[in-house]
Formats: C-alpha cells, sequence, structure tokens
C-alpha cells in the first residue's frame, strides 16, 4: 500500500520537529454534555486510551466522535474495505455512497480536485440482533494503525483518521453549561459563571469580559464597493448570521452578506432548523428556562467586526457550528470543501462573483499526536488546497492561555506555497499586551483586539434573564436596570480570540478592496501583498 489515492498530486508534507516548549500549560479540554448527547462526543484520555505500544507519551487530549471515522477520497476507496477486515463479527461499517459534492464536481469536470481533497465518512455501529458494546472508534484507529505497520511518525500521510469536534475560539466558561467530562489543568472549570458568562473568557484565566448588551453611539456607514470585481469576498463558517440592520434580508447576488451560499442548487455549510439555529432566538439548549445559548450570536458578532474592519466586504455567512460552540470535522471539511469547489468553478467559468478572497475560522481543537497533524488526511489537506488557489484562511489561536497547539491555527507555523494561513492571538483594549487567555507560541503569526470588542448581536434576542431593578410608578417614565440578555438593540461587547480573526480577516480584505484578483498568478500575489500589509499596521 503506497498511502497514495487517485487525484493526489498537490501538497507535500514536510515534517518539522515539534520540540516540546519550555514554559507550557497543558490546555483545559471540556466535552460539553450536549455534544455528546447531540453527537456522541467522547474525550480520548491519554492516560487510559488504548495506545499501539511505547506511544502514550505522544498523546494529548482531544474531543472525538466515538462512532466515526474520516477516510481520505472518494466513497469506495480500498481504505474502507481495510476498516470493515479489522472488525469482530459484533461489528459492522457503513460509508456514504455518494460524497456530498460528487454530484456538483461531476458536472463541471471537477471529478479529480475533489477526489485530492475528499473526506469520506465511515460509521461505525453494532450489528443487527446482536447485543455488544459500542465501537470506539480510537480503539479501531489503532487496530487499524497496527495493522499497517504501528509508527507513528511514518512519512506516508494518514488516510485514516477520527473524527474531531472542534471548538469555537469564542470557548471559555459556561460552554455545555458545566455538565461536560473534562480532561486538563481544571483552572477556571466549573467556577459557576453560569449558562453564557464569561465566554470567551478562556478557562477562567482573568482579564475578559462577560457576553452583555451595548448601544452603539456612532453613525455607520454603509458600503461604497458593490462591483463584484472591486469588493472582496469573506467567508465566516460559524454558528450562522442573525437578524442585524447592517445586513439586510437580500438574497441578490450583489448582497453584501449572503446567508444561503449554495453549489448546485445545495447549500453550504450545516442544515440549520428553527429549533437548532443559534441566531434566531438564541434559545435551542435550555428551552425550560430560556437561556440564551452561550455562543448565540457569536457568527452575527464575527459578521460586525469584518464589517466594521472593511465595510465594502461581501460575506458569505456558513453555518457549521451549534448554539454550545462545538463543530463537527466533517461538516467544516465539506463546507471548505464546498467553497473550494465554488472558488474553482468560478475562476475555470469567468465568474469572479463566485470566488473567495479569505476565509475565516473562529474554532479548532487540540489534535491527539500534535508532531503528526500535517499527516492528517482531512482537514490540513483542504487548507492547502485553498491555499493553493489563492484564498487566505484567518485562524483564532483558541483561549487556553497555553502554547500547545491549537489547530488549525497551529499550521501557520509552515509557510503555505500559495496564500497565507494565518493564526491570530488577542491583545487587551488600549495596549498591545496579550491577554491572559490567549495562545501563544511560535505558531501564533498575529494578533488583534480580543477583549471587551463590540459588534453586531441578533436584534431577536431577549432571554429570560431581567434587570435587577424595575420600577413602574404610573406617574412616571417605567424605570430598571439593564437586562443582561436583551440585544434588540442590535449590539454587544465580548471577548475572545474569535473575534481577533475577522479584525484581522477585514484587514485583510480592506487591502484587496479595489482590486481584480480574478487571475489564479494575481489572487496568490495579491493575497500575500495584502496579508504583508495587514500585518504591517499592527
Amino acid at each position: 500500500m503506497d498511502g497514495t489515492i487517485p487525484g493526489e498530486k498537490w501538497f507535500p508534507r514536510p515534517r518539522h520537529p515539534q520540540p516540546a516548549p519550555p514554559h507550557r500549560r497543558r490546555p483545559l479540554v471540556v466535552v460539553p454534555g450536549s455534544a455528546v448527547r447531540r453527537l456522541g462526543a467522547r474525550l480520548l484520555d491519554p492516560v487510559t486510551a488504548t495506545v499501539i505500544g511505547g506511544e502514550r507519551t505522544q498523546l494529548e487530549a482531544t474531543i472525538y466522535r466515538g462512532d466515526r471515522l474520516l477516510v481520505r477520497g472518494l466513497p469506495g476507496s480500498h481504505q474502507f474495505a481495510s476498516l470493515a477486515e479489522l472488525l469482530p463479527r459484533t461489528w459492522v461499517v457503513r460509508e456514504e455512497e455518494r460524497h456530498p459534492w460528487q454530484a456538483v464536481a461531476e458536472e463541471f469536470g471537477l471529478v479529480e480536485d475533489l477526489a485530492a481533497v475528499a473526506v469520506t465518512e465511515v460509521v461505525l455501529e453494532v450489528a443487527p440482533g446482536i447485543a455488544a458494546s459500542t465501537p470506539d472508534a480510537w480503539e479501531v484507529l489503532q487496530q487499524h494503525r497496527q495493522a499497517l505497520g504501528g509508527d507513528l511518525e511514518r512519512a506516508v500521510p494518514r488516510q485514516v483518521g477520527l473524527s474531531h469536534l472542534l471548538i469555537s475560539s469564542g470557548h471559555g466558561d459556561g460552554i455545555g453549561h458545566g455538565d461536560g467530562i473534562g480532561h486538563g489543568d481544571g483552572i477556571g472549570h466549573g467556577d459557576g459563571i453560569g449558562h453564557g458568562d464569561g465566554i470567551g473568557h478562556g478557562d477562567g484565566i482573568g482579564g475578559a469580559v462577560a457576553r452583555f448588551p451595548v448601544q452603539w453611539g456612532a453613525r455607520y456607514e454603509a458600503a461604497t464597493h458593490r462591483h463584484r470585481k472591486a469588493r472582496p469576498v469573506v467567508a465566516l463558517l460559524d454558528t450562522g448570521l442573525g437578524a442585524h440592520p447592517w445586513f439586510p434580508q437580500d438574497d441578490s447576488p450583489d448582497s453584501l452578506a449572503v446567508r444561503e451560499v449554495t453549489l448546485g442548487g445545495k447549500r453550504i455549510g450545516r442544515l440549520v432548523t428553527p429549533d437548532d439555529d443559534p441566531e434566531a432566538t438564541g434559545i435551542t439548549l435550555d428551552p425550560v428556562n430560556g437561556f440564551l445559548d452561550p455562543l448565540a450570536g457569536h457568527g452575527t458578532f464575527i459578521a460586525g467586526i469584518v464589517r466594521q474592519h472593511c465595510p465594502g466586504a461581501q460575506i458569505l455567512s456558513v453555518p457549521v457550528m451549534w448554539g454550545d460552540g462545538v463543530a463537527d470535522e466533517k461538516d467544516v471539511i465539506d463546507a471548505l470543501t464546498g467553497l473550494y469547489l465554488r472558488h474553482l468553478i468560478g475562476e475555470r467559468t469567468g465568474q469572479p462573483e463566485l470566488c473567495i478572497d479569505v476565509i475565516s475560522l473562529s474554532f479548532g481543537y487540540h489534535h491527539e499526536t500534535p508532531s503528526t497533524f500535517e499527516d492528517e488526511s482531512g482537514l490540513f489537506t483542504i487548507l492547502q488546497a485553498l491555499s493553493a488557489a489563492g484564498v487566505v484562511v484567518v485562524c483564532g489561536a483558541g483561549n487556553d492561555a497555553s502554547t500547545t497547539e491549537f489547530y488549525p491555527a497551529a499550521l501557520a507555523r509552515t509557510p503555505a506555497p500559495g496564500a497565507p494561513l494565518v493564526s491570530v492571538g488577542a491583545t487587551n483594549p488600549g495596549s498591545r499586551r496579550v491577554t491572559a487567555f490567549s495562545n501563544t507560541g511560535d505558531w501564533v503569526r498575529a494578533y488583534r483586539p480580543g477583549v471587551a470588542v463590540v459588534s453586531t448581536m441578533p436584534t431577536t434576542f431577549n432571554g429570560s434573564l431581567q434587570g435587577q431593578v424595575r420600577s413602574a410608578n404610573p406617574e412616571l417614565p417605567e424605570r430598571g436596570s439593564m437586562d443582561a440578555d436583551d440585544f434588540s438593540g442590535g449590539f454587544g461587547v465580548w471577548s475572545g480570540t474569535s473575534f481577533a480573526a475577522p479584525a484581522l480577516a477585514g484587514d485583510i480584505a480592506a487591502q484587496l478592496l479595489g482590486q481584480d484578483t480574478s487571475r489564479w498568478q494575481d489572487r496568490v500575489g495579491a493575497a500575500r501583498t495584502a496579508v504583508d500589509s495587514a500585518l504591517g499596521q499592527s
């Protein structure tokens, strides 16, 4: 077995030794209880995990789907057969019949391009009519690697990997309402800041501001660049985009905020229903008490930051994350793959309105073996493909107050051959000092404000919390203290590296404003120049 698949031809994976930093705090890894129930999330504990002999010291805690594996390539690959052979008769394995974007790729002659980046989801199940324990994806993966020789450091790219869960880098106190399973130092865990307070705070490490409403006092200047070739396009993979005057419900191709991003008539991103849309009422996890989700409004807040930094940019909102701040890696990869194919179609058919200039990602995860992340067959490959196509990817560095790699942001350590991938940490207001919760390290390339940031919130949000003081004297105007979850005014304050990422994405987009980057050669060069200019403003 040579470790390659049909269509794989592009991206060498250089090995980079990554010695442990001299000062290290292991991050707290928490599985929100809502994700356990919804996605079958499991925590990989390095102390008790099944390992191939002698490799335990290389493991870090991570969160993954217990019944899923990701296999490189389109459905029907030889890797699927090798997995099926490993399973006992009490378990069965099934894979997707067709890749979500296979029909589009066939229509536009992009099958080879899709095969080079595609990932197929494999589901592990108990065989019908048999009483047996639920399969564990990590154990099956270890068996598969043992059958291939077992060496974590082998040069052959891995074709089978875990289906990780990515946590918002607005992640912090209150995610999952404290009902999850954690692994790490325990600093700040379970400190009782309830139901969303301190989101983006970073595990109790001080210096951040809870999410709460504010009033916008300045006049908002509408965008002046609406010509397709003159405006940069910024895609936001997050919770979606709620109702706000800055982002009218305009589905025309010229809209400056697109909520339904499609390819071949199919929506790119997670299918959202009214009951699980964290950008509608903001209440999806606790309808009994009416508390806002910990990450409700996260996508709208990020969109507002991009708009402040580059009013002329077109924003593509791609929902991949739930209100608890958790995204399924397969959903993220499929969304990025859809954007990639859309971009290629735009270039090859002369439709610049389909192309993308910048992607902002405010989430990530800690890989179980950071030294071998570049061998993973899923997220790394599609990000490399986007880079080669001239698309800048900006990633939040995470809020663990740690130097431990947070992916995909840590990929910024390895220079990309095409457009750069940039990782962003957070600074405090009024200074260039890095905030206490922000991750740092040689893999963090830039910093932007990430504490007490002001931006847009859905005007439909008004949770069950009430002001502490209220007076209804009929002879006087109604009086009261601030309602901490009433965002009907449309603006709020929040903290996290989640919000540093779109700030830099907007700065990069502003550098591209008015440029024609329709040709590939121009696109890569313009992307590199724009990133250098934006970083030079730091």
